[in-house]
């Protein structure tokens, strides 16, 4: 089936007068005598009586405001400003109608007439969802990647964001961010916090976001709701054993028809990274053979460049289209590795081995065009989206390998030596219509996709022992195509006590995998679908439950499919798979809600096919290969308990543990084609605490602990880990500066511990990065900083251009 129709039918009616509507807004009386006008306030106006967002602005130096052409009809008016307590009108517009001066009171809760005290955060629970409501309060200081590891619900695992045990998919404002973590963190230690509105923990995603993730974690920026310009400049510098840099610029601009931000990062490091390894191989009757003993120094050179841009331009009061881009580059990024491998023979009392020197080089630009148009259809909500666009993702990526082999009594035995030469492009262009109206109590969402995927990976391998050779058998072309057609229709009602969000998306999936070496592989052609069902009932005003299932899919990473090996010595390589089959999981969750202050979930997830990466050690060659590979399936039961919120007016807590077992089930290749299952039980506590020092809350500390027991990674068993973290942030010249002091991993326990034992496989890895590292960080706010802006957001389908790897 290479696709089907869909349509809607879309009816609406729009017959209203214009009106313009003014006003000031000045001090209460009662509360200063002088009636100051209020200026740089942010006035909003819902549409009545369903309360959506209709119109914005702020006042200006007088404390004057106007909104020009409003359609007669009921509205509500909210002002608010740090400071005041926000003022509330309602309004029922039939002319031109100037409301005069507005007061608005002083809010008690000031600490004086100059510095005020910082809205707390709040925690709102919803059907399919949780949300941390963080802007304008104590957590929206430094950058967004130190908020979303505050976020209820959100695990961060040495750059992977975990939720309910799962890897989450990152959005920005409702698009996917298709990024490595590397990158996905420089991105988001380049973004503001205080830019940042909420962020969204999504655990029963709905059917317009895509079917693949079992949860989803969206971050929502403020959007450009006032004129004016402003502009940050930012800055890290962080030591372990080398220094590394980031300095970013930003830059916004917006007036009544035009919205334009630009942000720039540059990001040299230098990282150092030394890791330990054990491989026990047997004998045919399962007696030890010999034991391998392996370390790895890693020195990492990359000096990446990453440019954001974003143009929104308003062509009417129903009409606005926008364009945006990205581009990342990362050009002669150097990796040199120093490998030393003993091997020590059973019974014998001396080593032999051989040393291994390794120079990667890669060459890395990619980035993405975003055109989309908006519409809103009518006054009561309805609205038609398009947009398209085009991602793009080059790599070179070279490997020049040297090994010497050496006797028990340390003299050279033999060399060996071999350089490989891998490009991929990957091209994406997708398009995407959404519709949303209000159908009785109903609200409605439904929408179409196409994504098209055009994939080229050749590798080049050369054996340069004698001469430079190409090894026909190592090398191959690999041609990779994929189609996927999408529908979805969602609905969402709220009852006096029930809320239902109910949803169904359709994708029709053709994908053909083409390696010149191997003959024509892979072609799968497949309909799926994948419902999402949340239902919460409201005991009280203290209580409430929730029930919800989806079902969702995994698609190989295109990196993962190449045929390729990648070596990290003679003896230990990875390969991909073109043969990978996509993952299904469904996911069951019942929540427990007490006051938005206490959650608790219990839940299943079985996931079919799970996809992982597998070693398997051949104890006839003495070699390692770690293998891209679908397990038979992976599943969990788990509970989860949370806690977040104030224990006193200086001390925050978020507080949250999980008490979770695993197990999954997989072919052991190299004992016997086997299945082979494995389990765990674990803990996983987590603490965070911020604590405000000073009386006008501009200086605050806060400490992080976690500790997780042990969790399943394929074959590979993580223990162990325990994380501490401290850091202070001081505000400066009236907020316009931030200053950063982080301490991150005090006890130097943040190791990533994996163990792979079962049958006749025995093998341990340690990697050791730079965890334990010193952080100053500065941030200047210039121009109207005070305003809220939008920000460039990737569009889908980027991430499956990375190789998945190991570990989180």
């Amino acid at each position: 089936m290479k696709y089907f129709p869909y349509f809607f039918l879309f009816i609406f009616l729009h017959s209203n007068a214009q009106n313009d509507l003014t006003g000031q807004l000045r001090e209460s009386l009662s509360q200063s005598q002088t009636t100051q006008p209020i200026e740089y306030a942010n006035i909003v106006l819902l549409k009545m009586p369903d309360s959506t967002f209709y119109q914005a602005t702020i006042s200006d130096e007088k404390g004057k405001f106007a909104f020009a052409s409003l359609p007669s009809g009921d509205y509500q008016l909210l002002a608010s400003s740090v400071g005041y307590v926000t003022l509330s009108r309602k309004l029922s517009l039939t002319a031109d109608t100037d409301l005069g001066i507005l007061e608005m009171a002083t809010d008690q809760q000031s600490l004086d007439e100059i510095t005020l005290t910082a809205i707390k955060p709040t925690v709102e629970k919803r059907p399919d969802r949780l949300v941390f409501q963080v802007e304008n309060t104590v957590l929206s200081t430094g950058m967004a990647d130190n908020i979303l590891k505050r976020t209820p619900g959100v695990v961060e695992m040495n750059g992977s964001y975990m939720v309910q045990n799962s890897p989450a998919i990152i959005y920005i404002n409702n698009k996917r961010v298709y990024l490595t973590s590397s990158e996905l963190n420089a991105l988001l230690s380049g973004y503001s916090a205080d830019n940042v509105k909420s962020v969204e923990v999504i655990t029963n995603p709905p059917a317009q976001y895509d079917a693949e993730g079992v949860a989803v974690i969206n971050i929502n920026t403020s959007k450009g709701i006032s004129l004016g310009y402003k502009g940050s400049v930012q800055g890290k510098y962080t030591i372990d054993k080398f220094a590394k840099y980031q300095i970013g610029l930003s830059q916004f601009y917006k007036n009544d028809w035009l919205n334009v931000y630009a942000n720039y990062n540059y990001n040299p490091r230098k990282d150092f990274k030394r890791e330990e390894s054990q491989i026990g191989f047997f004998n045919p009757d399962g007696t030890r053979s010999e034991r391998w003993f392996m370390e790895f120094e890693n020195v990492d050179r990359s000096d990446a460049h990453n440019l954001n841009a974003i143009v929104d331009i308003s062509l009417n009061d129903k009409n606005s289209i926008s364009f945006s881009g990205n581009l990342n580059s990362n050009q002669n990024n150097e990796a040199n590795t120093n490998n030393q491998t003993l091997i020590l023979e059973n019974d014998a009392t001396s080593f032999s081995g051989f040393d291994t020197q390794t120079d990667l080089e890669r060459d890395r630009t990619n980035g993405f065009i975003n055109a989309a148009w908006n519409s809103q259809l009518n006054d009561q909500g309805a609205s038609l989206s398009l947009e398209g666009n085009y991602i793009f993702n080059n790599r070179d990526i070279t490997q020049d390998l040297f090994s010497t082999f050496f006797d028990e009594n340390q003299n050279t035995t033999g060399t060996n030596s071999f350089f490989t030469d891998i490009l991929q492009d990957i091209d994406i262009y997708t398009g995407k219509l959404d519709f949303s109206t209000a159908l009785g109590s109903y609200d409605f969402k439904g929408g179409l996709k196409y994504s098209r995927v055009d994939s080229s990976s050749e590798q080049e391998f050369f054996d340069t022992d004698n001469g430079q050779v190409i090894n026909p058998a190592q090398s191959d072309l690999f041609l990779y195509d994929e189609t996927i057609y999408s529908a979805y229709a969602q609905i969402d009602r709220s009852w006096s006590s029930w809320s239902l969000a109910a949803g169904l998306r359709v994708e029709q999936t053709d994908v053909e995998g083409d390696s010149r070496s191997l003959g024509l592989v892979n072609t799968q052609e497949y309909l799926e679908f994948f419902p999402n069902i949340a239902l919460t009932k409201t005991a009280n005003a203290n209580n409430s439950y929730t029930l919800s299932y989806r079902r969702s899919i995994e698609r190989p990473r295109y990196g993962s499919l190449n045929p390729f090996s990648f070596f990290v010595n003679d003896a230990n390589f990875s390969t991909g798979n073109p043969n990978l089959q996509p993952a299904f999981s469904n996911k069951v969750n019942v929540g427990w809600n007490h006051k938005n202050t206490w959650f608790v979930d219990a839940y299943f997830l079985h996931t079919e096919d799970m996809l992982a990466i597998l070693p398997f050690q051949n104890n006839t060659t003495n070699e390692l290969n770690s293998q891209n590979a679908n397990l038979n399936y992976e599943l969990q039961y788990s509970v989860d308990a949370a806690y977040y919120s104030y224990v006193n007016n200086s001390w925050y807590l978020g507080a949250s543990g999980s008490l979770f077992y695993m197990e999954n089930e997989f072919v052991a290749q190299q004992s016997g084609g086997v299945d082979q299952q494995l389990n765990t039980t674990g803990i996983y506590l987590n603490a965070f605490n911020r604590f405000n020092l000073a009386d006008d809350r501009s200086l605050s500390m806060d400490l992080q602990v976690g500790y997780l027991s042990s969790i399943l990674v394929g074959s590979y068993k993580f223990e162990n880990m325990l994380t501490t973290n401290l850091s202070f942030a001081k505000r400066l010249w009236d907020d316009r500066a931030l200053l950063t002091l982080e301490f991150n991993d005090i006890f130097l326990s943040q190791n990533q511990p994996l163990s792979s034992r079962y049958l006749n496989q025995d093998n341990f890895y340690l990697a050791l990065p730079e965890t334990q590292t010193i952080a100053v960080g500065f941030t200047y706010k210039f121009g109207n900083f005070r305003l809220d802006n939008n920000e460039v957001t990737a569009p889908e389908e980027e991430e499956r251009t990375n190789q998945k790897s190991v570990g989180f």
